[in-house]
């Protein structure tokens, strides 16, 4: 018996004309890891919320067919019945805490089951210990790092002992060792756990370094693909669809090489690629990299930067660079080394506690945020804190 069933089934947002899923026919059995991966806007999230019961019962409209959920209609069960069967972990995870203390959010679904004082403290340190994060109980969640605040939300859905486990977009705030490091967690709580996995992201490289055993392709609200990895791989159904294949596929294909599924394609460490070394090492000799088109003076300077928060710890040190007019460069570097609070420093955020930053030759460090801003422009990680108005336009 599935673990989830839609067979014909359609939403539509109450506020929309038309629908945003339209007749999703799929079948995800207990203990199966699949990937969901689609564009922007595609309907993925959108299929989550209807496994997790958040669709219809915080997001109302009109559904047509039918979707079963370990044996139950999420629509019928509402939110606090789907919680009992399948536990999100949401992209944002500062949004999904309650508690003051890990161990108080661990705690949280417990208190709500009224579990008793007595048989908490077991449970909570029993689900952190199956992340990592017992050790962390004491810890206020918004001090831990990214990977961290990840393993504390697993912890919190894992405590009710929940059969499927819904990740939506786990790496879009992990730098690569965490991404990688939160793909492994999930794949030993599938296989240690016997969890039914669903995981949508569109990192899809990061994902599959460890096995899936289906990608689910969503498209403009309809379900395009449904194959193993090795056979997707294979097509150009990822291309058509906007989302970024694995660095090493697009590579190949670059080289004019036809991929076979027979050749395990989904791991680059394993892959047969001996079918296709003529065809590598000729495109490789072939290749010509343009070059660069950019200026000689520098239009941005960053001079002897030092910088700490609270005075004894430094987050950024003796920092020098710069960047030469047309030049494109990426700051690169792993969750906590200071690539945010640069970029803060230049924008006026924050004032250097040592050294200075120029633009086109000039000290900015009398600059106000507005004057900088209208000289610097600066697009955040997570959009929804720089919009301020209730329409686009």
């Amino acid at each position: 018996m599935p673990a989830i069933a839609f067979s014909g089934f359609s939403f539509k947002y109450r506020a929309q004309t038309e629908p945003t899923l339209r007749n999703i026919n799929l079948k995800i059995y207990p203990g199966e890891k699949i990937l969901i991966a689609g564009p922007s806007g595609s309907g993925k999230s959108t299929l989550a919320r209807c496994i997790n019961g958040l669709v219809p019962a915080a997001y109302s409209g009109d559904i047509t067919g039918t979707l079963s959920v370990c044996g139950l209609n999420p629509a019928q069960e509402g939110i606090f019945g789907m919680s009992k069967k399948v536990g999100t972990v949401l992209q944002d995870t500062d949004g999904q805490f309650i508690g003051l203390t890990v161990g108080e959010d661990i705690a949280f679904a417990l208190e709500n089951d009224c579990v008793p004082q007595a048989n908490m403290r077991a449970k909570v340190e029993k689900a952190a210990g199956l992340v990592g994060v017992e050790k962390m109980l004491g810890h206020a969640p918004g001090s831990l790092s990214g990977g961290q605040k990840q393993r504390v939300s697993m912890a919190g859905v894992l405590v009710d002992d929940v059969d499927i486990l819904l990740f939506d977009e786990p790496l879009a705030n992990l730098d690569p060792a965490a991404g990688k490091n939160t793909i492994a967690l999930i794949d030993e709580l599938q296989k240690n756990q016997h969890k039914t996995i669903i995981i949508i992201e569109h990192r899809l490289e990061d994902v599959l370094w460890r096995d899936v055993d289906r990608i689910v392709v969503v498209g403009d609200g309809t379900i395009d693909a449904d194959m193993t990895p090795d056979e997707l791989l294979c097509t150009d159904i990822l291309e058509r669809e906007g989302i970024r294949e694995p660095l090493y596929i697009a590579a190949l294909k670059h080289a004019g090489c036809t991929l076979r599924a027979q050749d395990k394609p989904q791991h680059v460490e394993t892959m047969d690629v001996a079918p296709y070394a003529e065809n590598i090492r000729n495109w490789f000799s072939g290749v010509r990299m343009p070059s660069a088109c950019r200026g000689t003076d520098d239009a941005l300077a960053v001079q002897h930067v030092s910088f700490s928060y609270d005075g004894s710890h430094e987050v950024l040190r003796d920092v020098s660079f710069s960047l030469k007019k047309g030049e494109m460069a990426s700051i690169v570097g792993q969750n906590g080394a200071g690539k945010s609070t640069l970029a803060s420093l230049i924008c006026g955020f924050y004032a250097p506690c040592s050294g200075r930053i120029t633009l086109n030759g000039h000290d900015i460090s009398p600059l106000s945020v507005k004057e900088r801003g209208e000289k610097i422009g600066f697009v955040m990680q997570n959009p929804n804190q720089m919009i301020s108005c209730p329409l686009i336009f």
